[in-house]
């Protein structure tokens, strides 16, 4: 365990706010936040809690914990207002002084090119279903690259895939707010071909690793019959298998899930072999277990959830259950389909509401630290563990609602106060090292 690495992972969507100045133009999200029946408490990310003007304060606090890496998200529309053409220099400047006080911390910046906020521009072209979005993504990374390679080593391409196109291309919840399954469709195959595409281009730089960040959820059958047996297989096949077997080159894993037979529509000559990537690292994000039943009448899927409310077990503000035992499952299981790959807790956390005891999020990364033992002492190549998150900030279409920060801040004046979690963690990293 004195091997692991820690660190915090935040994204640009969630943190910076900032939202149109020095240049930057509009994101998916912007545009879906105007309509504010789509966001749990009415919020926006405006403002967020101003990383754009505290990043200095936020990295501080980071490295005071004893924490080792600072990830990050850059914002395409920060970047390239338009999605594509000219370059915002303002936004280059921003991420320059992000990674040089990251580095002057003593904390290893690590990017991730594309958490969720695509460029509005680019949305109102078609977004991800637009193939088109494999070129206009390989440049905007070939930039990221020109301006950043210098100092940042390691690099995580897209940041948990089937719930950006999940939720924003098949149900609507998030942004784009799309829904169908073919928006479902041709937005992940191009999102995964674009991924693929994407490593190569950063790859032309030597000494850079270069990884993905996958959701993974554990999926049971709320009973042990035949068919909510094969109704949670289809279901672990469309959340934990899809975003990473097609560039393991093993396909589209539509034998176990049908749908994918779908896939073939978008699928030019070569995309499967081109959808092979040899990942420098994997990074593994779990955060809940569900449980599903049949159901015949539940379109493409013919799934049911079966809510943890009625399943008797912990559940936080997010309404998810609580399960650490997902960590050292996935970790196990993505390390069998290759037990060399270097792996990364990339995120976990849990939320809690405003008014809980934050020694709840002390006992779970307890047994989140147990669970990491665990896998280590089972040969399992886990190199660290990135905590989601630093700060409480904007969880998407939940608002402000769900905490999942070791920090809070004041919503009027911005005022960052640590909880009990930040003090814990800040006594066990110094322990740790002795």
């Amino acid at each position: 365990m004195n091997d692991l690495i820690w660190g915090v992972t935040i994204a640009a969507a969630q943190t910076e706010g900032a939202y149109n100045l020095d240049g930057k133009g509009a994101s998916i999200w912007d545009k879906f936040t105007e309509k504010r029946r789509k966001i749990k408490d009415g919020s926006n990310a405006r403002v967020a809690i101003d990383f754009y003007h505290r990043y200095q304060e936020d990295i501080d606090l980071a490295a005071r914990i004893g924490l080792k890496i600072f990830r990050f998200s850059v914002s395409w529309p920060r970047i390239l207002p338009e999605g594509t053409g000219k370059v915002n220099l303002k936004g280059i400047e921003f991420y320059n002084k992000v990674i040089n006080c990251c580095l002057e911390a003593g904390l290893e910046p690590w990017i991730t090119t594309y958490h969720w906020d695509l460029p509005q521009k680019l949305q109102e072209l078609g977004g991800w279903t637009n193939r088109d979005v494999v070129s206009w993504y390989t440049d905007y990374v070939s930039i990221l690259r020109e301006h950043f390679a210098d100092r940042v080593t390691h690099w995580i391409l897209i940041n948990e895939g089937i719930v950006c196109m999940g939720g924003g291309y098949f149900l609507g919840v998030h942004a784009p707010g799309k829904i169908g399954i073919s928006n479902f469709l041709a937005s992940t195959h191009h999102l995964l071909l674009a991924q693929a595409k994407g490593f190569k281009v950063l790859k032309q730089k030597e000494g850079l690793q270069v990884g993905t960040a996958i959701s993974c959820t554990k999926i049971e059958p709320y009973k042990n019959t035949s068919r909510d047996v094969q109704t949670a297989k289809r279901i672990d096949t469309l959340m934990n298998r899809l975003f990473i077997e097609p560039h393991l080159g093993m396909g589209y894993p539509e034998e176990d899930l049908p749908i994918l037979k779908g896939m073939s529509k978008y699928c030019k000559k070569n995309d499967i072999q081109d959808l092979t990537t040899d990942f420098d690292f994997w990074g593994i994000q779990t955060y809940t277990r569900e449980v599903v039943k049949s159901a015949w009448y539940i379109p493409y899927l013919g799934a049911m959830l079966v809510k943890p409310k009625h399943r008797n077990v912990e559940t936080s503000i997010m309404g998810w259950e609580t399960y650490p035992d997902g960590i050292p499952y996935f970790l196990e299981r993505f390390a069998k389909y290759d037990p060399d790959k270097p792996l990364w807790l990339s995120e976990c956390g849990m939320a809690l509401a405003e008014d809980e005891d934050d020694s709840k999020r002390i006992d779970y990364y307890k047994k989140v630290i147990i669970g990491m033992d665990t896998v280590l002492r089972k040969g399992v190549r886990l190199q660290g563990i990135l905590l989601w998150t630093l700060v409480d900030n904007f969880e998407w279409a939940e608002g402000y609602v769900p905490k999942f920060g070791i920090i809070s801040f004041d919503p009027t004046t911005l005022d960052r106060t640590f909880k009990k979690t930040a003090h814990w963690l800040q006594d066990y990293l110094s322990n740790v090292k002795l």
